[in-house]
């Protein structure tokens, strides 16, 4: 029997929501945002390798302009780790591998999911992405 529960179901997401990425930045699938869009809190956060700090506004606003905009992208996600969980909240870290034409990256994560009722799965509140030298 699968395991449902909100920890599981955090790290799952960790993939899943890389699939959606990696598929909307070759432009392949649905050409509506929103199905990505919902799996973010309103409140989200993002500290990028370079140190900048973001959240979902411009994320929200710079999403429709980056589709298609990577067509040979292909990210593969290692070692999730659910390091922390409660009730409603899971801390997950996870490895990143981006590979394009141009070469490949490798960040390590830090996530935070939230789960909310309104949600079909958990949703990022905020999320710390570190160069893996």
């Amino acid at each position: 029997m699968p395991d449902d529960s909100f920890p599981a179901r955090a790290a799952a997401e960790i993939d899943a929501l890389h699939r959606l990425l990696q598929a909307w930045f070759r432009a392949e699938g649905e050409a509506d945002p929103a199905p990505i869009l919902a799996h973010f809190d309103e409140g989200y956060t993002m500290v990028t390798p370079l140190g900048t700090r973001t959240g979902y506004a411009p994320f929200r606003e710079a999403l429709p302009g980056l589709r298609g905009s990577r067509p040979t992208l292909v990210m593969e996600i290692f070692d999730v780790v659910v390091q922390h969980a409660g009730a409603d909240s899971a801390l997950v870290t996870y490895r990143e591998r981006q590979t394009q034409d141009s070469g490949s990256n490798e960040r390590l994560s830090t996530a935070l999911l939230l789960h909310r009722p309104d949600r079909p799965t958990p949703v990022w509140r905020h999320l710390q992405e570190t160069w893996k030298g």
